[in-house]
């Protein structure tokens, strides 16, 4: 068993692209049906780098050779810089000697290998002395280096590509179809993405046209038989009741719709309590659902103008004629008549004995007609 999957071998200046490279191997996830199919780990970790992993004061090519043991593969990082580095050149003949040739992965940061230029060859002499270029394509024993920057690739693109290639090599799995599943997660993934920030889109929109203020308007109808003979209904006021907040607004008259401008939308749909108060008129308290258009009934208080109430003085007559009709005194002289209210008006002619007298509306208890 190993300790570690990999090695990671590399010059001081291309530490940072090691380092990347650790993170990035062990960061991914394999597709967890590949997994399965492949008993392979769903994590290629943990991989050995110099730089995090080991602690001062340790004799370090010794611990360095100790941990190239204890790893299945030599990921060598390969730049000019690496090509004329003894520590990278002994590293890759000591894991060599371990008999792991065939585990080595050369992966290329800068330069180009197999170039027979000092200032360009990417590959150590101890990896290209172990795996000579030969001429002859039957014969050729080199090393395929995985280039982070491939060409006319885009750097991230080039970077995942090789990251993947890695990843296939150690887990020994062919690399098109771990592309071709990483494209298809990726675009699982982009799609789950872009529907989460539609949703998210559409909440927001939702919100903020919940919160956007919308007119409401206010239709007011006289429900009663109407009755010219009687002063126009006059002073509407009409309340919202919505959660704690109360919108009132007055209608002069009749006509005209009320308008409500401010009414937040959220409540569009939502059951309300509305009030509606006028002179002379019941008063209407209901619920109901609210809509930007909404229409309210509005029904006379037949008693203010229908109730004749009085008392007559001194007179003992049996009979009161008022508005068409016979009326008896009770008690006292006491007068009652409720006049239907299409026939309603501000005033009434009181006939008693031959002698007629005008009682005006409203009228109580306490109005007496004198009889002399």
């Amino acid at each position: 068993m190993y300790k570690y999957f990999a090695f990671i071998s590399f010059q001081n200046a291309d530490a940072r692209e090691a380092l990347r490279l650790q993170h990035a191997i062990e960061r991914y996830r394999l597709p967890a049906v590949l997994c399965r199919d492949k008993s392979v780990p769903r994590r290629v970790k943990p991989l050995f780098c110099y730089l995090n992993d080991i602690h001062a004061g340790e004799e370090l090519m010794q611990e360095l050779k100790l941990r190239m043991e204890q790893s299945r593969y030599l990921i060598v990082v390969c730049s000019p810089n690496a090509a004329k580095s003894a520590y990278v050149n002994s590293g890759i003949d000591y894991f060599v000697t371990l008999g792991r040739r065939d585990s080595i992965i050369p992966v290329i940061v800068e330069g180009a290998p197999y170039s027979g230029d000092a200032t360009t060859e990417c590959f150590p002499e101890a990896l290209r002395r172990h795996f000579p270029k030969d001429n002859d394509p039957l014969q050729d024993h080199s090393i395929l280096g995985i280039n982070l920057r491939e060409a006319g690739v885009s750097k991230r693109k080039s970077y995942n590509r090789a990251m993947l290639m890695v990843v296939a090599r150690m887990l020994q799995l062919d690399f098109d179809g771990l592309l071709l599943r990483e494209q298809q997660r990726r675009r699982k993934r982009t799609a789950w993405i872009a529907l989460a920030v539609a949703a998210v889109l559409a909440a927001l929109g939702m919100t903020w046209r919940m919160a956007q203020p919308v007119p409401v308007e206010v239709s007011i109808q006289e429900e009663t038989p109407l009755n010219n003979n009687l002063p126009p209904i006059s002073d509407i006021i009409c309340t919202l009741h919505l959660d704690n907040e109360t919108k009132s607004d007055t209608l002069a008259a009749l006509g005209q719709p009320l308008l409500f401008s401010n009414v937040p939308h959220r409540f569009i749909g939502r059951q309300v309590r509305v009030e509606l108060n006028a002179k002379d008129c019941l008063p209407l308290d209901t619920t109901l659902v609210l809509q930007q258009q909404i229409s309210l009934p509005l029904r006379r208080d037949e008693t203010v103008y229908g109730l004749v109430h009085f008392r007559l003085w001194g007179t003992t007559a049996t009979e009161v004629h008022i508005a068409g009709r016979t009326v008896t005194p009770l008690e006292d002289g006491l007068i009652e008549l409720l006049v239907p209210i299409e026939e309603q008006r501000t005033a009434y002619h009181v006939e008693v004995q031959g002698l007629t007298d005008t009682i005006y509306m409203p009228c109580g208890k306490d109005d007496v007609i004198e009889i002399r």
